[in-house]
């Protein structure tokens, strides 16, 4: 059964980070009956792991990098918004971005990490 975006009567999930973490709850909510918003503040996966490669020029930019509209275009309950995440609001149900203010049912927070070393 296929779920529309929509749909007000199913439940928000909100992913903020389009790792790892979050395109593989993307996958495994596809097919689900949810509403699912995909928030990053780049429009594109990277795939950290050949990194690399691209430094040594090895292969291109385009190599290791995927544009998420792609991803969340196979899905029709599955949104992707471009911008940053400024303010989560627990209280409130609430995730305050650049581009507005979006209510949830449920909240995954799957930023990833940095590191720090070199």
């Amino acid at each position: 059964m296929s779920y529309a975006y929509f749909d007000e009567k199913l439940p928000h999930v909100i992913i903020i980070g389009g790792g790892f973490a979050g395109l593989e709850l993307v996958k495994g909510l596809g097919s689900k009956p949810y509403r699912v918003t995909l928030f990053d503040r780049n429009n594109f996966f990277t795939f950290q792991p050949m990194l690399y490669q691209v430094a040594a020029g090895g292969i291109g930019p385009d190599g290791i990098a995927y544009p998420l509209r792609k991803v969340v275009a196979r899905y029709p309950n599955i949104a992707f918004r471009m911008t940053d995440v400024l303010e989560v609001v627990p209280g409130e149900n609430k995730v305050i971005t650049g581009i507005g203010a979006f209510f949830y049912d449920y909240l995954v927070v799957a930023v990833g990490a940095q590191t720090n070393f070199f």
